[in-house]
């Protein structure tokens, strides 16, 4: 099992149902200069062929990662017409950037019912040079609006019992959860494939960070660690998807008073640079570009007790301009 791979099994063990459990483990040295249409032809990528002409079955590999956590395996899930035509217009609402570089590195869209997690992206060849991609998706996420599914995501963070409060995420019913999380997942393959955050690389076992690029510089010291002023509390405590620690819905308000201190434009962003640049993309693209709502709201009952919408923000919006690179070429 390669390092990365043994970075995903250690993320879906402890976190199940992470939006995106990307290979973020550290990448042995490439041992292949092949040119990209060597190494695409040699793992089985056709980048003439439609991106919703990939769907395939879960690869043995990823599937094999499932097996070892001791959880119930995922079943494969075939996908109807209507789910492929859903597919497709997922598909074709990517930034042009994400269209081009997922044509050239994604191999296999797969989904798979009874998945712990939501999507996952993996490497087909972590030692090479060239590195090509699957994405693996939770199929329930094609049976739900963006506004249920960030909101059942966004309450994983919360215990909710004996509390008079609860979180909703406002972000519409016309747009797919499937839209949202495929940028999400795309936006991780765009990353490696520009570094457009630093990259961990590994030389005779020495670890080192390419230094900041214009993205994390004055926001994050380290892969998982923001600078002082982006620190709290509030923010060590937090986790998704039932890993330990689960913050009391009570202190809810505290919790989005902290994210409005920040340049992050979801909770979620907020865990790594990583996460951070796919969440920032997500967001910008669905309120500015599809011109739907991100609202986040904690209530009592019927009324407001706090509200935020990150794109409003001017911490959030200083790194907006970043944005006009995924979009040339459209």
């Amino acid at each position: 099992m390669s390092t990365r791979q043994r970075f995903i099994l250690r993320a879906i063990s402890s976190t199940f149902a992470c939006l995106g459990l990307l290979n973020l483990a550290v990448a042995d040295p490439p041992d292949s200069k092949d040119a990209p249409a060597e190494t695409s032809r040699r793992h089985g990528l056709d980048p003439k062929l439609p991106l919703e002409s990939r769907v395939a079955s879960t690869p043995a590999s990823v599937l094999a990662l499932f097996r070892e956590t001791g959880q119930p395996a995922p079943r494969v899930h075939a996908l109807t017409a209507a789910e492929r035509l859903q597919l497709k217009r997922a598909i074709q609402s990517l930034p042009p950037m994400h269209r081009r570089i997922l044509g050239e590195r994604l191999r296999v869209l797969s989904f798979l019912d009874g998945m712990p997690n939501t999507a996952l992206t993996s490497s087909v060849n972590p030692k090479e040079s060239f590195e090509l991609f699957d994405i693996t998706f939770n199929a329930r996420i094609l049976h739900e609006n963006l506004s249920e599914w960030l909101t059942r995501k966004e309450r994983t963070c919360f215990e909710a019992k004996g509390s008079p409060l609860r979180v909703d995420v406002e972000a519409g019913t016309t747009v797919d959860a499937l839209v949202y999380v495929l940028l999400h997942e795309a936006t991780h393959i765009v990353d490696m494939a520009e570094q457009i955050t630093p990259q961990l690389q590994r030389s005779d076992r020495i670890l080192t960070v390419r230094t900041a690029t214009a993205f994390t510089q004055g926001v994050w010291n380290d892969l998982s660690l923001p600078i002082a002023a982006f620190r709290d509390p509030v923010r060590e405590q937090i986790r998704f998807y039932g890993e330990n620690g689960a913050i009391a819905m009570d202190r809810a308000p505290d919790v989005y008073a902290y994210l409005r201190r920040t340049p992050f434009a979801s909770l979620y962003g907020g865990r790594n640079w990583l996460d951070d640049l796919a969440e920032y993309v997500s967001v910008y693209h669905l309120t500015e570009v599809l011109k739907q709502p991100y609202r986040i709201v904690v209530r009592r009952g019927n009324d407001e007790v706090f509200a935020y919408e990150p794109m409003k923000s001017e911490l959030v919006r200083r790194r907006i301009g970043q944005m006009k690179r995924y979009y040339v070429g459209g």
